[in-house]
């Protein structure tokens, strides 16, 4: 027997055993190892995730309408369907690491879990791994691989400092193609998120020639020619997307890249626009574009813009709006080029707010846009308004000052031609509802398919509270037709306001609306609108005046529009000088004086600029707007003072409830005197004409509350004037008033309890900027409601003969005798501001720029807040910052979380005391006064 095979077959065997070991470092075990880790743990985890991130390709549902995003999309339901794949690549790539830990292919197998863990979100231990890698990583482009990585971890953290740290350091190395073509994608989404367009298109056309898949180098092209056009250069657009379409791309890239070629085309001569239309109607009866025909339409209405067309255009968009198709958002579009026609071309006011509202209906929330639609609607719904309100009122003026004769012959020809206009339309609502009756007969088939629930026939019709389009119309005609009314059951016989939870109030209306409509004649439908307009007619002169004042309040308004909102200084100066020249003694003169000066120093024109610079010195020397014409820090002064003059109002009015009322004047004209610029001289002229009543004769009560009104007349405590004075004349009409000034208040026994500095009544001067609380009166045990203000003043000025008014005023003589709640101490009542706080040590060097990194860190994730940074002696050797004003309580403890993380100015700071947290702007007064910090963190930790 040959034994020599049998040897050869143990020796080879004793070898393979030898190489097994992960311990050994020879040739024939590195050999093994390397082999079995790539082609057995490593390639099937490599391969799985090649296959899950195609599939997070194709399962992505891009909008060409806008950029398209540098890397797909990613969401927590994104992250749970592909967790179970994601486990398994973790589990696939551990084995090199276990069992072939002298393999070549470790490092790539870390850099595989750290991939996974970027997909499940998980950026925290994507980034440990990651780093791992790199101080660990034996082979360079692995090393590489792992910190651009690194670097889309930390974008996705926030922490664009240190991504900004990894691209400056691979800026020095030398990459393959793979890593280089990531980098430069990476880097494209970086400055992509700091909106610095020029150094995303240079990164994307960088990494172009790192492409081995035609298609992502086609949607990188596609993006790249998005942002091209998006920056006006039409002919570098017109290349990538010439380049785009000899790619073969896939049919949606392809058939936008032909939309968007028309656009960035040069229209040289008629020949070139016959072209581009007949290129659009080619793709309108290519059949396979039967789901994209909106979006065609959409772009031959643009195409039309392009030339001026804008009957044309909007032509075009209409049929896109009733045109059905399958891309995402194309109504919403169509709406806001609508919109925009109609407001920047055409100068229809209300139909574009109704085309922007429109927008806001079929525009999902999440949408990148929606915020901005949605804030356009709402200015053009203002501007629309005022717009109107000048219209309408000028036209009723003009008829009003018509002879009567010519009056009557004017609106009896207007309701005439409404009345005809009228039937014309009902006629062809006829005619059209007939044809579509006669087509449904000739097709019983395509009628029985559109019966069915939830289909559409080849029309493109669809159910109708399936179209966005159809249901925006019928909701905007329902508002223009019955108002803005809330959900609920029977709103046709509800009063508009209100709601199930009032009193069930039934509305006068007809019992049956639609039997009167058809009853109604129309020689009585004309005479009953006859009648309308004759009573919204200025007739007499107080409703002149009113029509006046309604517009000179809307030409205002419309000016402010055009130039905070709309950024239109050229019409905001127009509408500004309109307002003067009807209204020379406008309430409003100073304000406009200084915006006509602001708006002609940002036009140039420096001879205005000085016309209205001297008008405001002349005419309103002692306002704000005169010092802030010559005082560059005036407005940063004058926020110090008004602190100081709240805490001066606060102590005023301690005196006030103590009856203090000579002290409590001293402290009154103090502010008055020293501080005439204070953002609370409404209620200081209030809580005087208070000290007055209680210390004057009647009269002046009423002189003061009637200059007051003058003076302040959008100061919410007005109404609290207008109940007092009210009060005055009911009892100056039954001869009830008294004769004299009341006697003095008798002198109370002292009692320990607060000094009347440290007793502040914040809430009152916080309520009063709402008119909740807003009228002083003696302390009550609750604080006071505006419901019986009007009854703790009537002792004041009442007789006291009668015997119900002495009740009162007993009554509230004893309330005197009973504790007052602390005024300082902290509440949890819902505010209008809400501020976020960190005090820190002067010394700690971690904190030495800190508010320039708050600035910073605002500018990047808060800066729709517009947070404003205040910086102050704490005392202690300690400073507070203060970051003002949040509306919403939520964002603002959102905000203080937020702090926590590592992207956060403080997040990274250890080893310094320092505390943060949120405080209302009442709760804020009281904290400037106690500072008690370990106090108010009990409380917000309890509350909060």
């Amino acid at each position: 027997m040959n034994k020599k095979p049998l040897h050869i077959f143990f020796l080879l065997a004793g070898l393979l055993l030898a190489a097994c070991s992960a311990e050994r470092n020879n040739p024939l075990s590195k050999t093994y190892h390397n082999t079995t880790a790539r082609y057995n743990g490593y390639f099937l985890a490599k391969e799985k995730m090649r296959l899950l991130e195609e599939k997070l390709q194709e399962q992505t549902v891009y909008d060409y309408s806008q950029v398209l995003p540098i890397f797909p999309p990613l969401d927590t339901a994104t992250a749970t369907a592909l967790a179970a794949d994601l486990e398994d690549i973790k589990k696939k790539a551990s084995f090199p690491i276990q069992y072939h830990q002298n393999s070549k292919w470790v490092d790539n197998s870390y850099v595989l879990i750290g991939q996974a863990s970027f997909y499940e979100l998980n950026f925290e231990e994507a980034v440990r791994t990651f780093k791992y890698v790199n101080a660990n990583g034996k082979g360079k482009d692995e090393r590489h691989e792992a910190l651009v990585w690194l670097m889309r971890s930390f974008i996705k953290l926030g922490e664009m400092e240190n991504a900004q740290q990894v691209s400056e350091f691979l800026r020095k190395e030398r990459l393959n193609k793979e890593n280089a073509r990531e980098l430069y994608l990476t880097r494209a989404q970086y400055y992509r998120l700091q909106n610095d367009t020029a150094q995303v298109i240079e990164n994307l056309a960088l990494s172009l020639p790192n492409f081995e898949e035609k298609d992502d180098e086609s949607r990188v092209r596609y993006t790249l020619g998005q942002l091209y056009q998006l920056t006006g250069q039409n002919k570098e657009a017109s290349k990538q997307y010439s380049k785009v379409l000899r790619n073969n791309p896939p049919y949606d890239l392809g058939f936008f890249s032909r939309l968007n070629l028309g656009q960035v085309s040069e229209l040289a001569d008629n020949d070139d626009k016959e072209r581009i239309e007949g290129y659009y109607q080619k793709l309108l009866k290519d059949e396979k574009n039967k789901e994209y025909r909106d979006k065609i339409y959409y772009e031959m209405a643009q195409f039309e813009l392009r030339q001026q067309n804008y009957d044309k255009a909007l032509e075009y968009l209409n049929q896109s709006l009733r045109t059905p198709g399958a891309l995402p958002n194309q109504k919403a579009y169509s709406y806001v080029s609508a919109g925009e026609i109609y407001f920047e071309n055409l100068k229809k006011y209300e139909l574009a707010a109704a085309y922007y509202d429109s927008a806001v209906q079929v525009y999902p929330p999440q949408a990148a846009m929606y915020e901005a639609v949605a804030e356009r609607r709402d200015i053009l719904a203002d501007f629309a308004q005022q717009y109107t309100t000048i219209q309408t009122q000028d036209s009723l003026q003009r008829i009003a000052k018509m002879p009567e004769a010519e009056r009557l012959e004017f609106l009896q020809a207007l309701v005439q031609r409404e009345e005809e206009e009228r039937l014309a339309a009902l006629a062809q609502q006829q005619e059209q509802a007939q044809r579509q009756e006669q087509e449904n007969r000739r097709n019983p088939v395509r009628n029985n398919k559109n019966a069915s629930i939830g289909t559409s026939n080849e029309a493109g019709g669809v159910w109708y509270f399936d179209n966005p389009s159809a249901m925006a119309t019928a909701r905007a005609e329902f508002t223009r037709r019955w108002g803005d009314r809330p959900n609920q059951d029977f709103w046709r016989i509800r009063t508009r306001g209100e709601t199930e939870n009032m009193p069930a109030v039934v509305a006068q209306a007809p019992d049956s609306l639609a039997a009167t409509a058809e009853e109604e004649s129309p020689e009585e439908r004309m005479q009953a609108q006859m009648a309308t307009y004759q009573q919204n007619l200025p007739l007499t002169t107080i409703a002149l005046q009113q029509s006046e004042r309604m517009v000179e309040e809307a030409l205002f308004r419309l000016a402010v529009i055009y130039s905070q909102n709309l950024q239109a200084p050229e019409e905001a100066i127009a509408t500004y000088e309109q307002l003067l020249q009807r209204f020379p003694l406008t309430s409003h003169a100073a304000e406009t004086y200084y915006s006509l000066y602001l708006l002609y120093g940002r036009t140039g024109n420096q001879e205005q600029q000085q016309v209205y610079y001297n008008k405001i010195k002349q005419q309103f020397p002692s306002t704000t707007y005169a010092r802030l014409l010559d005082d560059e820090g005036f407005t940063a002064k004058n926020a110090a003072d008004n602190l100081k003059v709240h805490a001066l109002y606060d102590s005023a009015y301690a005196h006030y409830e103590e009856q203090e009322y000579k002290m409590a004047l001293e402290q009154l004209q103090l502010i008055t005197a020293q501080y005439p610029f204070n953002d609370i001289q409404d209620k200081v002229m209030f809580l005087d004409a208070m000290v007055a009543a209680r210390t004057e004769k009647p009269e002046v009560l009423r002189d003061k509350l009637n200059r007051f009104k003058k003076e302040h007349r959008n100061s919410p405590l007005v109404k609290q004037a207008d109940k007092l004075l009210a009060t005055y004349q009911e009892l100056e009409q039954k001869k009830q008033l008294r004769a004299e000034a009341p006697a003095p208040p008798a002198p109370k026994q002292q009692k320990e309890q607060l000094t009347p500095e440290q007793k502040v009544s914040t809430e009152i001067a916080q309520a009063t900027a709402s008119a909740a609380k807003a009228m002083p009166a003696l302390p009550p045990a609750n604080p006071p409601q505006p419901a019986n203000t009007t009854q703790q003043a009537q002792p004041v000025v009442t007789a006291a003969d009668s015997v119900e008014q002495q009740e009162r005023v007993t009554a509230n003589t004893d309330t005197l005798t009973e504790p007052a709640a602390n005024p300082l101490e902290y509440t949890a009542a819902a505010d209008s501001a809400y501020y976020f706080v960190l005090i820190y040590p002067n010394d700690a060097k971690a904190f030495a720029d800190i508010q320039q990194k708050y600035e910073k860190y605002n500018s990047m994730y808060y800066k729709k807040e517009q947070i404003a940074l205040d910086s102050l002696d704490f005392g202690e050797g300690k400073t507070m910052l203060v970051a003002r004003s949040f509306q919403d309580p939520q964002l603002a403890l959102s905000y203080n979380i937020k702090q926590k993380a590592p992207q956060a100015p403080i997040g990274r700071i250890r080893g310094i005391d320092f505390i943060t947290f949120v405080i209302s702007s009442a709760n804020f007064e009281k904290f400037l006064q106690k500072k008690d910090p370990e106090v108010y963190l009990n409380f917000f930790k309890d509350n909060y």
